[in-house]
């Protein structure tokens, strides 16, 4: 017969991998460093298979963890999948969510991804617009919930992650010279954004000028990787752009939230258990997958 491997030793390895290191992964599953490295060790032992090799300081994944690490996430998935289905059975039926495209074009595809594979005869139905048009449709009833950039206090809900806004722009670009006015590239219509990039210059009194609108975050994106002028985003949106910041004279913008708001206090259970992969994916590290080879901090 085949070894079973253990389930909470593989759900700690999976933690080590998306967290970078051994005290982040123990820090998340509120477990000691050393419980933590003594589960490696098990592991390795039930695995056969060395699962981390030293390099200097450091150490990194081998290709024997690698390959576990595909399979780990796999069991852990059916594992959950099994869970669910036996206390809720096979769900079934339509949810309907909002993102901002912020989270559209990072965390929202791999949550969906998670959602669908727990419960395939599920029927999503999104939408991608700006925070105030989608509080706007939740309050309309179009919406079953929704990720929204807020502050804590200004709408309730669920603080999921506080995000820093950053000003972004091409590579070469090249500030304006004091005194004139700073290009900005900007959302059509109200936008959180846009406002805090217009006050911040205007408490420091600097000069500004918009250069670009767009309703899209795909055209904001194009605009400033040409070069046009500056725009302002979460440094999760800064792929092919640089982030400015006081030695080009800027101000500093200050953060926001990322929040989960609902339609109702108690979800059905589909909407719940959406929620909870959108939950999942914007407090994760950044949400991409990790490459092969990634250094670890141990």
């Amino acid at each position: 017969m085949f070894p079973t491997y253990d389930s909470e030793l593989l759900r700690s390895f999976v933690a080590i991998a998306d967290a970078g290191s051994f005290a982040k992964a123990a820090a998340r599953l509120n477990i000691t460093q050393s419980t933590i490295s003594q589960q490696m060790k098990r592991l390795e032992e039930q695995v056969n298979q060395p699962l981390f090799a030293a390099s200097g300081r450091c150490r990194v994944l081998t290709e024997s963890g690698e390959l576990l690490l595909s399979y780990a996430r796999k069991i852990l998935a059916l594992n959950e999948s099994a869970h669910i289905a036996m206390q809720h059975g096979v769900l079934g039926g339509a949810v309907r969510v909002g993102v901002v495209q912020d989270f559209a074009d990072t965390r929202f595809p791999h949550a969906l991804r998670t959602f669908a594979r727990r419960h395939p005869s599920v029927r999503v139905e999104a939408r991608v617009a700006s925070s105030r048009d989608l509080s706007s449709l939740l309050d309309e009833g179009l919406l079953d919930l929704a990720i929204i950039f807020d502050e804590p206090k200004t709408r309730p809900g669920a603080v999921i992650r506080r995000v820093d806004l950053v000003w972004l722009a091409a590579r070469d670009f090249v500030p304006p010279a004091a005194g004139e006015p700073w290009p900005l590239i900007l959302f059509e219509g109200a936008c959180t954004f846009r406002d805090r990039a217009i006050e911040a210059l205007d408490e420091r009194h600097m000069p500004w000028r918009v250069v670009y609108t767009c309703p899209g975050l795909s055209g904001l994106h194009a605009a400033a990787r040409a070069g046009l002028g500056v725009c302002v985003r979460i440094e999760d949106d800064s792929e092919g752009l640089r982030v400015l910041d006081k030695r080009e004279g800027l101000p500093t913008l200050g953060s926001t939230c990322l929040k989960l708001i609902t339609a109702t206090e108690t979800l059905p259970a589909v909407a719940e258990e959406l929620a909870a992969s959108l939950r999942a994916a914007c407090a994760s590290s950044g949400g991409r997958l990790r490459p092969m080879g990634t250094w670890l901090d141990f």
